[in-house]
């Protein structure tokens, strides 16, 4: 990332001398610096005295307490320095000029008691995937960079212990394989390096922002399993560059001994948090903290130069102006740390350098003094000598940075996708062990792989530095696609590891006597919802009347999607498949013509109605103009609304700088052209009302496509959006529209481990330009709230379009709220443009539950697949079968499992619970397949942990259950 401006000017301590008598009187002027420094006769300190003469040359008495000089004045300023002796007390020294008996000028110096600041110099090498060279040199190169810190440590071990090198490993990606990778001896040499203090290491996998879910995040943390076994103390997270951090690591670090995290954020583009460097006990949504930093650009010390010990002068004087900026905000400790590479660059070697600046400064001054550092040196001074001064913070810290993501709309929603399935895959790999599977030898390994991926391309960053600058350069088309090959790599994985699922789970579902389909539900409550699967036409032919029953002999709905020669994808709505459990479905085939179903390419009227709600299309414009809610008897859309329900935005700016000066760009925002309905097609679990239209955003004729689904089976409306997007490479953006209007209402979402109120329950300074959405926002007062989310787009905004807004503590302006699918509106990291077919959904729905468990149980409902099978027919069939099951129960009903998955080498499966609704929960479980011997509550990598509570939950905490049989 580029480096901001960072600081002005130089603080002035000390006294002014005024004149004396006239103007031709000297004038005198005096400082005193705030440094001890070191003489032959002990500390000293010193102060700069200037005589402003306008007169012929002469000699006078120059005195500063009982220090008396004979001097030359010469016209114009004449400078002269005293040191005195630090005497450790505040004091008051008499300046006086004299000439023979006549005074000239004379007043006080004020000498204070020198502050006795240190200063932690804490070296470290920003891990950037891709951004200074291609990732495919950079992933090793951090391998390499150990091997060097190891051997600096070596050659420095004989300097001053305050000069000797130390590093901070920031992630723990390159530490894992380096374990895996190096010969015993060198592994050893890192631990004795650790242990001794020398060397630390970070506990998370890479710098995240929030794109990755919290099933994610926590299997990021995985190595600290790794680096207990082998000895390692790991206590420490480190983010750096990205200025927020998803709220469920503050959870799950604190029950696993990451007791710090330091946090070098960076302003580009982004408000920071707080208005000087700031320890805080970070508290998590239940209540359990641990002690953060948020401290300055991680490369600060580079910008001083101190890694250029030939230009001593300048680090000097930056270190004194950013001590003066320290004094003047009220900073509260006499310790700092700043951090640096050995060069300055993102991915740099460490180096020396800095020990060598260390050296000379130290050698020249008493205070400040400066050391060699790793980062947790300082948190834990501050938590040591400060503890009554450190407050409590309890909130999220959204990351002003994923709106970049945006500008990869297409791998952002396979990676969101492949979360989803992710969840599901591994939640069914649990089923299937406690059924009594023997689960293949290699899967975990694949979960590990899938997961990994996911990762590296949820990491912060897309790739090369001059992605915009130069957006089909070779470095930047080479790191774009590599980039982009995580999402997909991650994406096969999630497809390889779900048929690996079906393979185990399909066998103990009984056939029929016709063709069936097995549906698993993965999550922990039972409910009603679409079952996607692909039949083959030989199964179910596309041209024959069918039926689809479940185990009472209910008939259930079916509607058919894309079909190809040999197939359909049908969406079937399955009621009630049990929790943590399956159903079956019987398909009857019968022999006669399917008739086609009802369609027309016009509308009667504009009205539309059905049990739960009565809406307006306006046709003009493919929106829905007026929403009534028919239960709550409210119209929930804010009437004659600039842009409309559904509505498509399509948004140019004249200089994409106006972000980089946080301030509004001037926007040209458009609406689609030559919209127009198309067609009404009714389906058996909704009807479709499909727009077609042309948008500058595409490219060719009908380049838009929206569609209504407005659900018969359940209070659900759907919106689905097809864009062929054109290649610009000038800035540019989409939105959506949903100007939902609930009186006195306010916004909530979603983030990584917690629901907040969207503006409140945030470190003021973090996101609410725009916010991460993991899987629902919902417009919410008293008595009401409509709750929306999307299977593939992360952005939002709340309020209002925000963008370049950049006011920290600002809360939503009304209860609208806009999608925001895409935009290229950085200048470097990320995408330039992007082109080609793209497309993504929204779902929505209204309820007077106005509870948060209702709409995080909507949102998985619709984010989390069913996992489905389809069974050939039996030779005969078991009619003392069960056609349905569940696996486990779990109560009670305000905890969202949000993983499961099989616990290797072992007859268990690790349970991922958060509360949701705010109330504590008493965890039980019981199961029909296995006999539960044991519950453990352990740390996000397995271990257990002791403490009060077991297995109780506070409100909105976070857990990790092992149930073993």
């Amino acid at each position: 990332m580029r480096l901001q401006n960072l600081f002005l000017g130089m603080f002035l301590w000390g006294a002014a001398i005024h004149p004396v008598c006239s103007a031709a009187s000297p004038v005198l002027q005096a400082k005193l610096h705030p440094a001890v420094y070191k003489s032959s006769s002990g500390p000293v300190r010193r102060v700069a005295v200037t005589v402003g003469y306008d007169g012929q040359a002469t000699e006078v008495e120059l005195a500063l307490g009982r220090q008396v000089r004979h001097v030359r004045l010469e016209e114009g300023e004449n400078h002269f320095v005293f040191d005195i002796p630090d005497a450790g007390a505040d004091r008051t020294l008499p300046l006086s000029l004299r000439t023979g008996q006549v005074s000239l000028a004379s007043d006080e110096v004020k000498v204070p008691v020198a502050r006795h600041w240190q200063m932690n110099l804490v070296q470290h090498t920003h891990t950037d995937i891709g951004y200074t060279r291609s990732q495919m040199e950079i992933l090793a190169e951090h391998l390499r960079y150990i091997d060097y810190a190891l051997d600096y440590c070596d050659a420095t071990d004989h300097y001053p212990d305050a000069a000797r090198f130390r590093w901070t490993c920031e992630v723990a990606w390159p530490v894992k394989e380096y374990l895996k990778n190096r010969p015993a001896s060198q592994v050893e040499r890192l631990k004795r390096r650790v242990k001794e203090g020398r060397i630390e290491l970070g506990a998370m996998y890479l710098n995240f922002d929030e794109l990755p879910d919290e099933q994610t995040l926590a299997a990021s943390l995985a190595p600290l399993k790794l680096f207990r076994d082998e000895g390692l103390r790991a206590d420490l997270a480190v983010q750096d560059d990205v200025n927020g951090i998803a709220w469920c690591f503050s959870e799950y670090f604190a029950d696993a001994g990451v007791k710090y995290l330091n946090m070098g954020t960076h302003g580009h583009r982004a408000l920071i948090c707080f208005d000087k460097p700031t320890v805080f006990w970070w508290e998590s949504p239940s209540g359990k903290k641990i002690l953060a930093y948020r401290a300055e650009h991680y490369h600060l010390g580079n910008y001083w130069g101190v890694h250029n010990p030939d230009d001593f002068t300048k680090f000097e004087q930056c270190v004194w102006d950013y001590l003066g900026q320290l004094e003047a905000k009220g900073y509260p400790y006499d310790i700092c740390a700043i951090q640096h590479s050995g060069y300055l660059t993102d991915n740099a070697p460490p180096s020396t350098r800095s020990c060598e600046m260390v050296k000379r400064w130290n050698e020249k001054y008493e205070w400040p003094k400066l050391r060699t550092a790793v980062a947790t040196d300082f948190i834990k001074t501050v938590e040591r000598d400060y503890a009554g001064r450190i407050p409590v913070i309890r909130g999220a810290w959204p990351d002003w940075w994923t709106d970049g993501f945006a500008s990869g709309a297409r791998e952002a929603a396979v990676s969101r996708a492949t979360h989803s399935h992710a969840i599901a895959g591994q939640g069914g790999l649990a089923l299937a062990k406690l059924a009594g599977a023997e689960l293949p030898q290699e899967v975990m390994g694949k979960v590990s792989d899938m997961n990994e991926a996911l990762l590296f391309y949820d990491e912060h960053t897309f790739g090369y530095c001059e992605s915009v600058r130069d957006p089909y350069g070779r470095e930047t088309w080479e790191q774009r696609s590599l980039k982009q090959s995580y999402a997909w790599e991650a994406y096969r994985h999630a497809g390889l590891l779900g048929e690996t699922v079906m393979g185990l789970l399909q066998s103990f579902v009984p056939k029929t006597d016709v063709p069936s389909v097995a549906v698993f539900n993965t999550l922990n409550w039972s409910y009603s919802g679409i079952a996607k699967v692909y039949i083959d036409h030989q199964l179910l032919p596309r041209d024959k009347v069918f039926e689809i029953t479940d185990a009472s002999g209910r008939s259930v709905s079916a509607q058919a999607g894309e079909s190809r020669s040999d197939g359909t994808y049908w969406y079937i709505y399955v009621r009630d498949v049990p929790a943590l459990g399956f159903a079956r479905y019987r398909i009857d085939v019968k022999d006669e013509p399917r008739p086609s179903g009802a369609s027309a390419g016009s509308l009667s009227g504009t009205h539309v109605e059905n049990e739960w709600y009565g809406l307006d299309f306006n046709l003009q414009r493919g929106t829905i103009s007026r929403l009534y809610d028919k239960d709550l008897q409210r119209q929930l859309l804010t009437e004659s609304a600039e842009w409309e329900l559904g509505e498509f935005i399509y948004e140019t700016i004249d200089d994409r700088g106006a972000l980089e000066r946080y301030t509004y760009p001037r926007f040209t925002r458009r609406h689609p052209e030559k919209m127009r309905f198309e067609a009404y097609e009714e389906g058996a679990i909704w009807d479709t009302y499909r727009f077609k239209g042309e948008t500058a955003a595409g490219m060719g004729h009908d380049n838009l496509t929206v569609e209504y689904h407005i659900y018969k089976v359940e209070k659900k409306i759907e919106v689905v959006y097809s864009l062929r997007k054109k290649t610009e490479t000038e800035p540019e953006a989409v939105y959506v529209s949903f100007p939902y209007q609930i009186e006195d209402g306010r916004i909530f979402l979603d983030v990584p481990g917690g629901n907040i109120e969207a503006g409140v329950d945030q470190i003021p300074g973090s996101s609410n330009d725009w916010y991460t959405v993991q899987n629902f926002a919902a417009a919410r007062s008293s008595d009401v709230q409509v709750v929306m989310g999307s299977p593939e787009i992360p952005l939002m905004q709340f309020g209002a379009i925000n963008t370049g807004r950049y006011q920290a503590g600002a809360v939503p302006q009304t209860t609208h709220m806009y999608s925001w699918p895409m935009n290229n509106y950085w200048t470097t990291n990320f995408n330039a443009d992007q082109t080609g077919g793209l497309q993504w959904s929204y779902f929505i729905t209204s309820s007077a539950d106005t509870t948060a468990g209702f709409a995080t149980r909507f949102a998985w409902e619709n984010r989390i697949p069913f996992l489905t099978r389809v069974l050939q027919a039996g030779d005969r069939e078991d009619k003392d079968a069960p056609s349905c099951g569940t696996f486990l129960t779990l109560r009670p009903d305000n905890l969202l499992l949000v993983n499961m998955a099989p616990v290797e080498g072992e007859r268990a499966v690790m349970l991922h619970l958060r509360e949701t609704d705010g109330r504590p929960a008493a965890f039980a479980v019981t199961s029909d397949e296995v006999k539960i011997r044991k519950v453990t509550v352990c740390d996000v990598t397995g271990r257990p942990v002791g403490g009060k509570g077991g297995a109780d939950f506070n409100p909105w905490e976070s857990k990790f259950i092992k149930l073993s049989w």
